[in-house]
């Protein structure tokens, strides 16, 4: 039951929102392959829990407007899923997107209707300006996103109605975010400084989104340009025992195992230390040391033997002065 700790992710089916009312759609709880078993499935819909059992599917038939609402879900002994967003509506003209959207994803829209409508002439914007892109079936496929399709889309379709013999003008808007699929990487070098011969591991650190934190992704390192170490799933470039050579400007990149998405951090400009200049410098900083230990005890000795003169002269001069000239001289 270990594995049933892990938070579970919600999808859609069909994968559009918002929804129209009297439509269908399931929604399931998606748990590791680990976490599978007899597992129980609890369902919320904010916080009311609305299901429980061993279905890991929640199924809404005939969705009305109180269907409406943030759902999460719970597989045994896990956290609550994210929360995702199930919009129903009761419009002629909806645009529908995937619930969802990272960057490296093949997006799509689609302008719907009730099915007992007929639609024509639909055309698709986005902020504003015409997507001259091919519209299918009131359906745009835009392909694969970055963050910069982030935007507010609109389309507008002509319906007839049952019954009617003229086409109406609806229009619809949607505004869709494409989200980071993972962090621009930050590089960064074990121990901040390191010596000739020391160990040293450059590192490339990198968050995914937590609705994919599944992804996996790959890693490759740059010294000056050149590739010291090809695209592997490790985030570290080890170097055993660093030499002079080894400092540079260093840079990493993040990929998705497709390429579909692909990062480069900043540049790091990394020196290694001389190991015969760091000795020169310790030995140095040694006989600095030194010296002012000397100075500290020489002090000492001389502030301790004059303690000891005024201390005798005080002594004599109590005994009678035979001496007080040469303490008070000695003073």
């Amino acid at each position: 039951m270990a594995g049933a700790a892990v938070r579970p992710k919600i999808s859609l089916s069909p994968n559009w929102t918002p929804i129209l009312t009297d439509e269908s759609v399931i929604l399931t709880c998606n748990v590791a392959p680990t976490a599978q078993g007899n597992l129980d499935y609890s369902w919320y819909r904010g916080e009311r829990q609305i299901q429980d059992g061993d279905h890991q599917n929640l199924v809404i038939r005939s969705a009305s407007m109180s269907d409406s609402g943030n759902y999460q879900c719970q597989a045994g002994a896990s956290e609550r899923s994210d929360s995702v967003i199930l919009d129903v509506r009761d419009d002629q003209l909806i645009l529908q997107a995937p619930p969802a959207v990272h960057e490296g994803d093949s997006l799509s829209l689609r302008c719907h209707s009730r099915p007992k409508y007929k639609t024509r002439n639909s055309v698709f914007y986005k902020n504003n300006e015409i997507i001259e892109s091919p519209v299918s079936e009131s359906e745009l496929h835009i392909g694969r996103v970055d963050v910069t399709a982030s935007g507010t889309y609109r389309c507008e379709s002509e319906i007839l109605y049952y019954g009617d013999t003229t086409y109406r003008a609806h229009t619809a808007y949607r505004i869709i975010s494409v989200e980071e699929l993972f962090t621009l990487p930050q590089i960064k070098v074990i121990p901040d400084q390191v010596t000739e011969g020391d160990h040293m591991t450059i590192t490339c650190d990198t968050e995914l989104s937590p609705h994919r934190e599944t992804t996996e992704l790959q890693f490759v390192f740059y010294r000056n340009g050149h590739n010291v170490q090809g695209f592997s799933l490790s985030n570290q470039y080890g170097v055993p025992s660093a030499q002079l050579e080894d400092s540079g400007n260093y840079t990493c990149e993040v990929q998705t195992t497709t390429g579909s998405v692909r990062k480069r951090s900043n540049r790091m400009i990394y020196k290694i230390q001389d190991g015969n200049q760091t000795g020169a410098v310790q030995n140095t900083v040694r006989l600095v040391l030194s010296g002012v230990i000397f100075i500290i005890i020489l002090c000492l000795l001389f502030y301790h033997k004059k303690t000891m003169a005024v201390t005798y002269s005080q002594e004599t001069e109590e005994n009678g002065g035979e001496i007080r000239n040469e303490g008070e001289c000695s003073i």
